[in-house]
């Protein structure tokens, strides 16, 4: 059985959001030499490399990343693929969708989008100019009844909208989501590698009451 590894490597180099988020990084706490074994301190935010969002992201009483059940993070997963070329602000529409074969999603699918936006993971313009899905598409996969929703780039919202501050009465697709209890993927790799259906699985660690978490994300040949 092929086993695909869908999450990114988290080294110092990663990308990250930029202000308020902080990059990742690491400092010694033991050393061989010092205590004759090696334990690491990792500084990270809940949204560091490939990560899930969730409800309490957005709101004090939102859903927190322990409290996503497991089964809607695992599961039969479709794959719609993007021709983006590499565009910057790349959106992707309802209609986008239905010619990609989001018509053939079913209730309780996960949904993949896979643009190939990963290439660019090393370039300084990974987040800023990244694909994303408009607001009626995530009203439109929310109609389709998906469980979970995951994709090859960093954001799924216009990342013109800001990053810092969301202006007030923004739409965002986030709220589509996460008002719809879909818990969404964002940073994975090798997507456009897989095939068009796989077995998904996107493990959050078990962090009490947050706001995300860095995820291990994988996919299986069905």
């Amino acid at each position: 059985m092929k086993i695909y590894d869908l999450s990114a490597t988290v080294n110092e180099e990663l990308w990250y959001y930029g202000t308020p988020y902080v990059p990742y990084r690491t400092k010694y706490l033991a050393t061989v030499k010092g205590n004759g074994y090696i334990t690491k301190e990792h500084i990270l935010t809940s949204h560091t490399g490939t990560h899930l969002e969730c409800g309490k992201h957005w709101w004090d009483d939102g859903e927190c990343a322990d409290q996503v059940a497991l089964e809607k993070i695992a599961g039969h997963a479709r794959v719609l693929r993007f021709a983006c070329k590499e565009q910057p602000f790349y959106g992707i529409t309802p209609e986008m969708l239905e010619a990609a074969g989001a018509d053939r999603l079913e209730e309780g699918d996960i949904c993949i989008i896979a643009t190939g936006w990963d290439k660019r993971i090393k370039e300084a313009n990974y987040t800023w100019e990244s694909p994303f899905i408009t607001v009626e598409s995530a009203n439109y996969l929310k109609e389709k009844k998906i469980k979970a929703f995951a994709i090859d780039a960093p954001m799924f919202g216009d990342p013109r909208d800001g990053m810092d501050v969301v202006p007030e009465g923004l739409e965002l697709p986030d709220y589509v989501f996460q008002k719809a209890g879909i818990p969404c993927i964002l940073g994975l790799v090798h997507a456009a590698q897989l095939p068009d259906e796989v077995f998904f699985i996107g493990a959050p660690l078990k962090l009490e009451g947050a706001d995300g978490s860095p995820v291990r994300a994988m996919a299986m040949e069905l």
